[in-house]
């Protein structure tokens, strides 16, 4: 099949571009955080955005999911509407089958789409380290686990095992991720969370879609919004499952990470 025209896409960049317009913005997120029960922050929330008006009738974590499941029901109808090469919609749907994604993406050879993959496995490979790091785990173990295909030669982190995180950081000098990981190996050396290392890599990967905002036509930015919004949908699952379960609001905030707005 012939690849289309980037002119192809005119179109679906004139929905999303409408839509991208609806995305919540981190500080509506944190305001929400902080409400003091569930209705008053799943208000904020409506009120700001663009969602289905049965949210602000949510009464139960299980009401909740069956909420967010709708919500990414409709955004999988739209882009499968507006996106001509189906396997692009295959990638968002299976994002996180991201060896698998990035060879489909090879298949259809947007650069954009194939580095933001490389990234997330990339990521995915430093998170892995630094928990089996953590934990304890034998080197060959994390050896096994390793994704394939991100653009950090893996030798890096093997022979980067038994040296302390701070040592690590200086290793990653030439890579786009020393910043996030000496921030996440202080958090994890001073106060023993990963809060910082997952909120840290969510902000890496969105701050990298945004720049889909400059693409003025081709698939990319219908990409970039897809996976914008359901970023948003698990940051509402994350501050109502937190506010139905009474999280403190500090905890709640410190995961808030970046959006596409």
């Amino acid at each position: 099949m012939k690849k289309p025209s980037r002119l192809d896409y005119a179109y679906a960049v004139g929905r999303v571009r409408v839509l991208e317009g609806r995305l919540i913005s981190k500080p509506i997120f944190s305001e929400a955080v902080e409400e003091k029960d569930f209705p008053s922050a799943v208000k904020v929330i409506f009120d700001a955005g663009d969602f289905l008006d049965e949210m602000v009738e949510i009464q139960s974590s299980r009401e909740l999911d069956e909420f967010i499941e709708r919500e990414e029901e409709n955004l999988f109808k739209l882009t499968s509407e507006i996106l001509i090469e189906k396997e692009i919609l295959k990638i968002i749907v299976e994002e996180n089958q991201v060896e698998n994604s990035l060879a489909v993406a090879e298949s259809i050879n947007y650069p954009f789409i194939k580095d933001y993959l490389r990234h997330k496995i990339d990521l995915g490979n430093l998170k892995i380290f630094c928990r089996v790091k953590y934990s304890g785990v034998p080197k060959e173990k994390f050896e096994r686990l390793i994704l394939k295909g991100g653009f950090l030669d893996e030798k890096i982190l093997l022979q980067s095992f038994d040296l302390s995180f701070a040592e690590v950081g200086d290793k990653l000098h030439a890579t786009p991720y020393q910043d996030v990981w000496n921030k996440a190996a202080d958090a994890i050396q001073e106060r023993e969370t990963f809060i910082e290392l997952e909120r840290g890599f969510e902000d890496f990967l969105m701050i990298y879609l945004r720049k889909a905002k400059y693409i003025t036509f081709g698939p990319e930015p219908v990409f970039a919004y897809a996976l914008a919004k359901q970023r948003e949908l698990s940051l509402v699952r994350l501050l109502g499952v937190g506010k139905l379960n009474r999280i403190p609001t500090e905890i709640l905030k410190n995961r808030i990470s970046e959006t596409y707005v």
